[in-house]
């Protein structure tokens, strides 16, 4: 009886485990998070092919390829299917990211097939692919497309396409290869700027692929097409300092980065540029990937990645984009351990906060890094947030919170009503989008707000059921004034985040002070929904 009640309660648990355990990974194939990783050959990058309304054709076979079994390389643009891969690995050539020194101009790489869609021949200027099968050609280095009967028309010299000045050409890129123990790795040794470029300015891109719903991949796959692929950086494989060390091979020349994520990410990379003290200062852009995005926001990158938008169209956005500054402050902590005090700094960008809303990005924080938190999406995590947002209504964890902080402006003390939470800004997006401190501010220029005016605007915030009344704007927040420099004294523990990145805070004393400006990207062609009131350099 005992071995039956066993067998009984035993194999429907498993049962259930196992359909669970499917459920969420075909849930995660269709969102885009299933990945295959094919390591065969070390030159093409393959990528599956999925989500498609476009027909691929096996570069071996010529066969029409199948979404479940199609294959891609991301930086040349061959396909093949299952079976053909390991053909096309010793048939086709990936791009040379790295060439011999020569005075020999470089020559097309011409793809067959698959071409982009609506590509237009470069000779006839009639589109292209009109036929379904592997036909016409395009150049993986310029994008220039062409008929097969057209193709002979072209010169053989690649000029790099309408992106040049944005590509390092691979006989400007000298790598060496170093054998370890159990692998070889290629190295940087130096980058050569192209004597013809006098206005080159090349791109690095940064990007973690396991950012947003599979969007860092995607965005990563998106520019090796376009670009060099050793121009294309992971942060899944590399740490940020690694990744842009290299940068300093480019010597006096000036270079722009862009990096693909949300303001916990961005901020990272501006710490790193700040830490290894890159001169030229690179100019950063954003591609939004996080669910909050105000830094992106202010600078008109948008509240979040748009995958309909092709990658040329993000180029030719850098390219337009305005030089900006953007002021960077330090956070100097100092908690005191028995006799001691124990001091951390960190930097912030975008604003800090103590009380009810950094205890709502903690709560969120911690189910997001819970071995239980499966299912990873943009609209989802914002649902987490409205419902810990709600929570606080209820509990009010940080209920007087205006009796166990003092807060100073430019060394005067701030007399605060029954407050929740304070927040100290340096741009004018909060919360996903919120502008705090400009809210029915119309009428007093005098106090605006700037991301380069060396000023703080502080706010109070009443509880959890203002904020959402913020968000929705029926109400308005407490400004407690500008300044230069800020210090709060925390006299019990509280929950606090910086740019995004909470944690549960003891007693303390914090200052917030002006370090130096960091110099960012704003687009000029996607209009801003803020008043930055910044520079253009």
């Amino acid at each position: 009886m005992w071995a039956d009640g066993l067998y009984g309660c035993f194999f429907p648990t498993l049962s259930t485990i196992l359909i669970f355990v499917v459920s969420v990974n075909v849930i995660r194939f269709l969102i885009g998070e299933f990945n295959i990783h094919i390591r065969d050959n070390k030159k093409h990058n393959w990528q599956i092919i999925k989500h498609t309304s476009r027909a691929y054709f096996c570069s071996i076979c010529e066969s029409l390829v199948l979404v479940v079994n199609g294959f891609y390389c991301d930086s040349c643009g061959i396909c093949a299917d299952h079976g053909c891969i390991k053909k096309a690995d010793k048939k086709f050539k990936c791009k040379e990211i790295s060439l011999p020194l020569s005075n020999q101009p470089m020559k097309h790489h011409w793809v067959r097939g698959n071409l982009p869609l609506v590509a237009m021949c470069e000779v006839c200027d009639e589109e292209c692919s009109l036929e379904p099968g592997l036909l016409d050609w395009w150049c993986c280095w310029c994008q220039r497309c062409a008929h097969q009967t057209c193709r002979s028309s072209i010169s053989d010299i690649c000029d790099f396409g309408i992106f040049s000045q944005l590509i390092i050409p691979p006989s400007s890129l000298e790598i060496v290869t170093r054998h370890q123990k159990i692998r070889r790795r290629l190295h940087f040794r130096s980058i050569i700027p192209p004597p013809m470029w006098p206005k080159w300015n090349p791109l690095i891109v940064v990007a973690n692929k396991k950012s947003g719903n599979n969007e860092g991949s995607e965005i990563l796959s998106s520019f090796r097409r376009l670009l060099n692929p050793a121009q294309v950086i992971d942060l899944s494989e590399r740490d940020p300092v690694a990744a842009l060390e290299w940068c300093r091979l480019l010597g006096d020349v000036s270079y722009t980065i862009v990096v693909a994520g949300g303001d916990g990410t961005v901020a990272w990379l501006l710490d790193t540029i700040h830490k290894l003290q890159l001169n030229p200062t690179p100019a950063v852009a954003i591609l939004p990937l996080g669910t909050g995005n105000d830094l992106s926001r202010v600078l008109g990158w948008g509240k979040e990645y748009d995958s309909n938008i092709d990658i040329s169209c993000t180029l030719q956005d850098i390219q337009l984009a305005e030089k900006v500054k953007l002021d960077r402050w330090c956070v100097t902590i100092n908690t005191k351990a028995g006799f001691r005090t124990q001091q951390k700094s960190m930097n912030m960008y975008n604003y800090l906060s103590v009380g009810v809303d950094a205890q709502v990005t903690l709560n969120f924080h911690r189910t997001r890094e819970s071995r239980f938190y499966l299912f990873s999406h943009r609209i989802f995590n914002k649902l987490l947030y409205l419902c810990f947002g709600t929570q606080q209504v209820v509990e009010r964890e940080c209920k007087d919170l205006d009796q166990r902080i003092e807060v100073y402006l430019d060394g005067e003390k701030v007399e605060l009503p029954s407050i929740e939470s304070i927040v100290v800004l340096n741009i004018p997006s909060w919360g996903a989008g919120v502008d705090l401190w400009n809210m029915n501010l119309q009428d007093n220029p005098t106090n605006q707000q700037s991301i380069c005016d060396e000023k703080l605007e502080v706010v109070a915030l009443y509880s959890s059921l203002h904020i959402a009344q913020l968000q929705v704007g029926l109400s308005q927040p407490i400004r407690l004034g500008q300044a230069k420099t800020v210090q709060i004294v925390l006299k019990t523990s509280c929950a606090m985040q910086v740019d995004g990145e909470p944690w549960y805070q003891s007693p303390c004393s914090f200052n917030v002070t002006h370090v130096n400006q960091a110099l960012m990207l704003q687009s000029s062609s996607r209009k801003s929904n803020f008043n930055s009131s910044s520079t253009s350099l």
